[in-house]
């Protein structure tokens, strides 16, 4: 019998190491671009990059990630047939709608960056960044391939790979002065790379079938992956609105500095959100699976597990993170970008709630429920358009800052709500107030460490680091939110 605790444990912890890795060398290129980009460019590039991904759920209509839910079913049924018919269905679409759009970006690009982007510099960048995402799209096909069939290493790694090749192509153009064209010259060549590497081993290592399998003109399939690509369109609609509206409104009612300070504070508070994803690797096609099995069962413990450990995890390295801000930004980017502080603090519990809903958001993709998750995105998108519109004019990033904090707690009320609708789920909420209790225990041993020490910050920083962990950790087994036993129990079933 398949060991589901073990590869979901092992799944979630390849995925979460990976993706944390992908994360920090994505940080990377940050510092890299604030250090050597003057702020204004650094802005241009990141309004660029937003308004581009904006639009981007158009390019490919959710058919990309359909293929997360349908390999692995198809997989179970054997039909390999239809697996290979799928990919090239996917393909066919993504290849259309990216085609439609870098022709309209092309079309419009010199009065956007006239009348939008109020820099006569956005014509080009925004030229040569359609170009990136038109070949990215085909990358992340690939990407999803691999998670579709549970290659958690493959699926992950490739952003590894990713951002390290952007590294070196920025580092290279930025001691060559190509200044703001180098982010955008490391986008485009990334993508070529990651095709010629990993599109044969998909189609030789991770599905070897492909070459002897048919393609299947299946009316059948096409429907069904059009039904759930739209749900996952109008899904990825609300939450690329979500997630780019804060950059896109601050680029339009303000400054580009502004948008730089955000792109600041935004990411760094967004490396909470890696666990999360790192979940989302392994738990949409695990759903998937538990799920046509009918193995209810399983998937109810699994879930109280993970609404269970993810805060215990989380809340710790949001508390830490709040708590060293400045030094943050300040050892990274330099201490003109300190007046993002502020807007990341509040950002950092927003991802707390974010957490819990992107568990809940998962499981319905997984359980072939993508609507629900559009209904809630919507809504918060609506919520946060609106909120963004009201408040940047009158106080800028603190007013995006906090639109998109109250927009994750929606959505997390509207998700934990919806879920048992589908399983009877019992939410660990003692155990999250005693994390939390646990959580400002390990505040308040930060602040009087903070206070008393007063040597080398970055040794006093890893000292306060250690000790307040330890006494979370401490607070935990006192206050009975985690127990030994338990631990034991857990440890057994993922090396059994």
């Amino acid at each position: 019998m398949k060991n589901y605790t073990k590869l979901a444990v092992k799944g979630v912890t390849t995925v979460f190491i990976l993706t944390m890795l992908a994360a920090f060398l994505g940080y990377i290129v940050r510092v890299l671009l604030a250090k050597y980009l003057s702020m204004e460019e650094f802005g241009l590039f990141y309004a660029v990059f937003s308004f581009l991904g904006l639009w981007g759920i158009f390019k490919n209509l959710g058919f990309d990630k359909a293929l997360i839910k349908f390999i692995p079913e198809l997989q179970h049924e054997e039909k390999n047939d239809l697996i290979k018919s799928s990919i090239i269905y996917v393909s066919i679409v993504q290849l259309i709608t990216n085609t439609i759009f870098i022709v309209l970006i092309y079309l419009l690009s010199n009065y956007l960056s006239v009348h939008f982007f109020h820099s006569t510099q956005a014509s080009i960048v925004l030229k040569l960044m359609a170009i990136a995402f038109f070949i990215d799209g085909f990358v992340f096909i690939l990407k999803f391939s691999f998670q579709g069939f549970q290659k958690m290493m493959l699926f992950a790694g490739i952003e590894v790979i990713r951002m390290s090749l952007i590294i070196a192509i920025v580092f290279i153009g930025l001691v060559l002065n190509y200044g703001i064209l180098s982010p955008v010259i490391a986008y485009i060549f990334a993508p070529v790379i990651l095709l010629l590497v990993f599109t044969p081993i998909l189609t030789k290592i991770v599905f070897p079938e492909f070459s002897k399998s048919k393609f299947i003109l299946n009316k059948i399939l096409f429907k069904k992956l059009s039904k759930y690509s739209f749900f996952v369109m109008t899904t990825g609609m609300g939450s690329m609105i979500f997630g780019y509206t804060d950059s896109t409104v601050l680029t339009y009612f303000t400054s580009l500095k502004d948008v730089a300070l955000y792109n600041i504070a935004f990411p760094t508070a967004n490396l909470l959100i890696y666990f999360p994803r790192a979940i989302n690797g392994i738990l949409v096609p695990l759903t998937a699976e538990l799920w046509a099995k009918k193995k209810y069962a399983l998937l109810k413990a699994g879930m109280e597990s993970l609404f269970k450990y993810s805060i215990i995890i989380i809340v710790p390295l949001a508390f830490m993170m709040s708590s060293f801000t400045d030094l943050l930004i300040n050892t990274f980017f330099g201490k003109e970008y300190l007046l993002a502080s502020a807007a990341m603090k509040i950002l950092i519990f927003g991802f707390i709630f974010g957490t819990l809903n992107g568990i809940c958001m998962y499981f319905f993709s997984g359980i072939g429920k993508p609507q629900i998750n559009s209904k809630i995105l919507f809504t918060a998108a609506i919520f946060n358009l609106i909120g963004n519109l009201i408040l940047i004019p009158i106080i800028g990033i603190m007013g995006a800052a906090i639109t998109t904090t109250l927009s994750y707690f929606i959505m997390m009320a509207m998700s934990l709500k919806e879920i048992r609708k589908f399983i009877e789920i019992r939410f660990p909420i003692k155990i999250w107030i005693k994390t939390l209790i646990a959580g400002a225990g390990m505040i308040f041993v930060i602040l009087l460490l903070n206070t008393i020490l007063s040597f080398n910050i970055f040794l006093k920083t890893a000292v306060i680091f250690a000790i307040s962990g330890i006494a979370y950790t401490a607070l935990l087994f006192l206050l009975r939110a985690v127990e030994i036993n338990e631990l034991k129990d857990l440890y057994k079933r993922v090396v059994k």
